[in-house]
């Protein structure tokens, strides 16, 4: 009966070492992380409320991820619409100044111009992270080509009682075309768009269209829960094609004398208006109304990010509350516990002694 008396106190004992040691490896790991437990299982109760607020935590990090991206792109619009706006700008301002009087008026024009045909170009070819950013969903392939070797505008003669000659208006390229079909018939894409050659037909097929439609395409993405913005603008924008007009028309006017040339300037004002400001009695929005639209969406888009951080310092502060421990009252606790482990192993020692001494009489 000793025997098993002293047996059933040793293994009490082991029991209460092992009890004591994974006791100290816990508040070890608290000591040396702040967490309570390395797993769910520790948390007990509150491992379900966790689990809820880490996923939270996470959805609300993926959303903030994706607004700064959205953000980026957001801002290279406004950057380069700005740039935009002040190429027009610029062009108006010259062509309110021309004047046949002035010797060097069409050495000027013609300057600006091809400063600004390349400038028009570079900016809507501009790409953010290897994205074009005017390319519609085209990412990868560039969407505008050298607008300095677009085709001169079309003088139409006067007809008589007048004696002034027109210049053949802008046919906007656009998808899906119009029906029936205008004349001249109206094309998927304006002639400076670098798919132009491939896509464009006055009776284009289903597989053309489909491609064509891609470069108008803009970016929907979602911001916040059951909120969508829509953002992006395409390099085949009615306002852009205004834009590039009007520069076909001034290196027209460098080039042309007298009538001509005088109906070559008043189209180009006409178009350059046309691209900043819109065409009047049409729906068609020019580049400060696509300024004002990505402001917009800027705006709408940092107010987003501004509600999830705050959401989730409420998360992590929530998570805190749940996980993390006090280290200065851990460090007491594990330094009591190694204490009572060291009592425990005094005991099992004198429990073994104990035995061995019984067996050795």
């Amino acid at each position: 009966m000793s025997a098993i008396s002293t047996l059933s106190s040793f293994l009490q004992n082991i029991n209460l070492v092992q009890t004591e040691q994974d006791r100290i490896a816990k508040l070890t790991y608290q000591v040396d992380t702040s967490q309570k437990s390395e797993s769910l299982s520790g948390y007990g109760t509150q491992a379900n409320q966790l689990l809820n607020l880490q996923s939270a935590q996470s959805t609300e990090k993926s959303y903030v991820a994706n607004n700064t991206q959205t953000s980026t792109y957001l801002s290279a619009y406004d950057q380069s619409l700005s740039q935009l706006s002040s190429d027009a700008t610029k062009l108006i301002g010259s062509l309110d100044a021309f004047t046949v009087t002035d010797p060097s008026a069409v050495s000027n024009l013609k300057a600006l111009v091809s400063g600004l045909q390349v400038d028009v170009a570079a900016t809507l070819n501009t790409q953010v992270g290897g994205r074009f950013l005017y390319g519609g969903t085209r990412y990868t392939t560039q969407p505008v080509g050298n607008l300095s070797t677009l085709p001169t505008p079309a003088i139409v003669p006067a007809v008589p009682p007048s004696t002034t000659p027109t210049v053949t208006p802008l046919t906007v390229a656009q998808v899906p075309l119009p029906t029936p079909q205008t004349v001249p018939a109206t094309l998927p894409l304006p002639p400076y768009d670098t798919q132009a050659a491939t896509l464009n037909s006055a009776t284009p097929t289903a597989a053309q269209l489909t491609a064509a439609t891609q470069t108008y395409q803009s970016q929907t993405t979602t911001i916040a829960t059951n909120q969508q913005i829509n953002y992006g603008v395409s390099s085949n924008n009615v306002a852009f094609q205004h834009l590039v007009y009007a520069l076909q028309c001034a290196q027209a006017a460098t080039t042309s004398t007298g009538a001509n040339q005088q109906a070559y300037i008043q189209q180009a004002a006409s178009e350059v208006q046309a691209a900043l400001s819109g065409t009047p009695g049409t729906s068609e929005t020019g580049i400060q109304g696509l300024h004002d639209s990505n402001g917009t969406a800027e705006t709408l888009v940092a107010n987003a990010n501004t509600v999830h951080n705050q959401t989730l310092a409420t998360l992590q502060s929530q998570i805190t509350t749940i996980t993390q421990v006090d280290p200065a009252t851990v460090a007491t606790e594990l330094s009591a516990a190694q204490t009572q482990l060291e009592g425990s192993y005094k005991v099992v020692s004198s429990v073994l002694n104990e035995t061995l001494l019984n067996y050795l009489k």
